[in-house]
C-alpha cells in the first residue's frame, strides 16, 4: 500500500510527532530526512498518505499529524521486528527492583507497577495471577441476627470477600437458600469477570422466574465480586494522568477525573485489558471504544507464573508515546516478572 519512500515520510512524522509533539512540514521533513526530491514532491507525497488515512491535518495551514491509522501501522511494524538488541542496562534496573527478596507475591506486584510509572512517566497497572484466573468456588449466605446476613465468596484461590447485609424481616428464609442454591448452581466454577457479567446477563431472569422480585440479591453478590477485584489491581502513578490534560479547562478536568475512575473499577478496566498475538498487545485511541480514552494508548502484556498461570501488566500513556522504547521495557518487564514470580512460589 505505502511505497518505500511515503513509509519512509510517515515514520518520520510519527518519529518528529512523537520526540517534540508538533506537526511536521514538508521542509522541516526534507532537511530531516535527507531525500533527494524537491519539496512539491514531499508534498504531494504527504497528501497522498494523507489521503490513504495514515496522517491528518491539525488545522488546515498545517503540517501533518499521525492518525490513529498511522500509529497502528508503525506499531505493528515494531511488533513485528524480534530482532534482539543489547538492553542490558534496562535489564538491570528493572531487576534491582522486581528481584528483591519479597515475603509476599502483592509486594513484588505492587512494586512492578510503581517502577513501570518511575521508568515511564505513565500510568502502570499490575495483576496478579490470582485475578485473571481466580475461579468462585463457593458462596454462603450466613444469618448474623434477625434480618441481618452476611454474604461470604470464596475463590480457589484461597481468597475470602464478605458484606453485611439486612432484609426485611417478612422475607421467606427459604427464599434466601434458594438464592444461594442458584448462585452456586449457575456460578460455580466460573472466572470472577465471568461471574460478574452472567450476574448482569443471566442471573436475574432466573431470579425472577424461581423467586419473583421480592428478594434481589444479586447487587450484593455483584457488589462482593467487583470488591475483590478492585483490591487485586496495583496502580502506579495514577498522577501522571495530570500531565495529559490542561487543568485549567473544565472539560479537561472532568475527563480526568473520569478517567482516574476507570482504573479504579475493575468491571470496566478488565474489559480493556486485552492481550493479542505473542500475548502482548497495543491499543491506540478510538480502538477502545471509550470516548475518555481516545487520546491514550494501553499497552498489555501477560507475564507466566508456572505453567498454569498468567498475570498481567499494562501501562496507559498518550497516544504519541515512545512506542519503541516503552514496547522494550515491557517485554523486558514481563519476562523478569515472570522469572521473580516464578523463583518465589518456587522458595515457598
Amino acid at each position: 500500500m505505502l511505497t518505500e519512500r511515503q513509509l519512509l515520510i510517515l515514520n518520520s512524522i510519527i518519529k518528529h510527532y512523537i520526540q517534540y509533539g508538533e506537526p511536521m512540514g514538508s521542509k522541516t521533513l526534507l532537511h530531516e530526512t535527507n531525500l533527494s526530491v524537491s519539496p512539491a514532491t514531499i508534498r504531494n507525497e504527504m497528501l497522498h498518505i494523507e489521503e490513504l488515512g495514515f496522517l491528518e491535518k491539525m488545522h488546515s495551514s498545517s503540517g501533518r499529524i499521525p492518525s490513529i491509522l498511522g500509529y497502528r501501522h508503525y506499531v505493528d511494524l515494531l511488533l513485528q521486528d524480534k530482532k534482539k538488541r543489547s538492553q542490558d542496562g534496562l535489564r538491570r534496573k528493572v531487576q534491582e527492583s522486581i528481584r528483591a527478596p519479597y515475603k509476599e507475591a502483592e509486594e513484588i506486584l505492587e512494586t512492578s507497577a510503581e517502577m513501570l510509572s518511575y521508568m515511564t512517566n505513565y500510568t502502570a497497572l499490575s495483576i496478579g495471577p490470582e485475578k485473571l484466573d481466580s475461579r468462585l468456588s463457593n458462596f454462603q449466605i450466613v444469618p448474623i441476627t434477625t434480618g441481618q446476613y452476611m454474604a461470604i465468596l470464596v475463590t480457589d484461590k484461597g481468597f475470602i470477600e464478605n458484606k453485611m447485609f439486612t432484609v426485611s424481616k417478612d422475607v421467606d428464609v427459604a427464599k434466601i437458600q434458594t438464592m444461594v442454591n442458584i448462585f452456586n448452581e449457575e456460578l460455580v466454577g466460573l472466572k470472577l469477570t465471568e461471574v460478574h457479567k452472567k450476574l448482569q446477563n443471566e442471573i436475574p431472569d432466573i431470579i425472577r422466574r424461581y423467586i419473583g422480585k421480592e428478594l434481589n440479591l444479586q447487587a450484593i453478590f455483584n457488589e462482593v465480586v467487583l470488591k475483590m477485584n478492585n483490591e487485586r489491581i496495583y496502580v502506579g502513578g495514577e498522577m501522571n494522568l495530570l500531565n495529559h490534560f490542561n487543568l485549567e479547562r473544565v472539560h479537561e478536568r472532568e475527563q480526568m477525573k473520569a478517567v482516574l475512575g476507570l482504573i479504579h473499577e475493575s468491571k470496566d478496566l478488565l474489559g480493556l485489558l486485552k492481550t493479542g498475538q505473542d500475548d502482548f498487545s497495543i491499543q491506540i485511541g478510538t480502538e477502545m471504544k471509550n470516548d475518555l480514552l481516545s487520546n491514550f494508548s494501553l499497552i498489555t502484556a501477560t507475564y507466566n507464573v508456572g505453567p498454569d498461570a498468567q498475570g498481567l501488566i499494562a501501562l496507559l500513556g498518550p497516544t504519541n508515546m515512545p512506542y519503541e522504547q516503552i514496547i522494550n521495557i515491557m517485554r523486558i518487564t514481563r519476562e523478569e516478572l515472570s522469572d521473580s514470580m516464578h523463583d518465589f512460589y518456587q522458595e515457598e
